[in-house]
């Protein structure tokens, strides 16, 4: 896997194809490959990239390196310049989709578009603090029990339970690449990327001009209620609901997920 050297992180990625670019960026707890399947479906005509956030997967940081929104974004801006990307269609799931809505609000120049996933752009203030506590609480958890703990805990949230449709072979594929995971850069990322860490952006979204998808999945209400409000949010965003789906969109429906992506990025020209 392609590597590139920043100051503070060592960032693994993954780069193919040819024609426009879309970066994806996974969840918490996923990697770059997480998104193999949608990509292999999208099929050619694109430049695909596909990186490991900070915390996750091949990529190692620095002891003290912040795992933060805005670190993340200096990362992709240091990887877009390394593969020659002016602008890319940005496509982000959960914490991936939240980190894609911090870049339309701060570096909106950078994108062609943005689509996101079972995401929001930041809690309101009375919920940060609960949702900043539960996730120093699981941090910790990690740190103690480790990641295999974590991993079957993680899977078993009811938030994920539309991916047992999906089968063993699937579900088999998904968890070993959870736990292949460091609980310390799981730690830090819970700690400066969860979403009572970051920074509510919803007021900024107002000046993205440029194309906006927000997905979530027919059975996921919470995050449907999200979509609806990015659509209020941002200039000419469109709403997909994708049926028989849940939180996990693009890994529980993932044929029903690219016809709607493959469509909305045509439609960008």
């Amino acid at each position: 896997m392609p590597r590139l050297m920043l100051p503070d992180v060592d960032l693994a990625y993954q780069a193919a194809g040819d024609g426009p670019p879309v970066t994806f960026l996974h969840g918490f707890s996923q990697r770059g490959v997480s998104w193999n399947e949608v990509v292999g479906l999208l099929g050619e005509g694109f430049t695909t990239v596909l990186p490991d956030l900070r915390g996750h997967g091949l990529t190692v940081a620095a002891p003290d390196a912040p795992h933060t929104m805005a670190a993340c974004a200096s990362d992709l801006a240091g990887l877009w310049d390394r593969l020659g990307i002016g602008a890319t269609h940005l496509v982000g799931y959960s914490m991936g989709g939240r980190l894609a809505l911090h870049l339309a609000a701060r570096l909106p120049g950078r994108l062609l578009s943005v689509v996101a996933v079972s995401a929001h752009a930041g809690l309101a203030e009375e919920e940060r603090g609960p949702r900043r506590a539960a996730d120093e609480e699981l941090a910790v958890r990690i740190e103690s029990e480790g990641v295999e703990a974590f991993a079957e805990h993680w899977a078993a949230l009811p938030l994920f339970a539309g991916l047992a449709r999906r089968g063993p072979e699937v579900l088999g594929r998904l968890e070993q690449a959870r736990r292949a995971n460091r609980a310390e850069g799981l730690a830090a990322s819970l700690r400066g990327m969860g979403a009572g860490a970051m920074e509510p952006v919803w007021g900024r979204l107002a000046g993205f001009d440029r194309p906006a998808l927000a997905v979530a999945g027919e059975a996921d209400r919470r995050y449907r209620d999200y979509a609806e409000r990015l659509v209020a949010a941002i200039p000419g965003a469109r709403l997909e609901v994708v049926p028989d789906a849940g939180h996990a969109v693009h890994l529980e429906q993932p044929e029903r997920f690219v016809r709607a992506l493959r469509g909305f990025l045509e439609a960008t020209g």
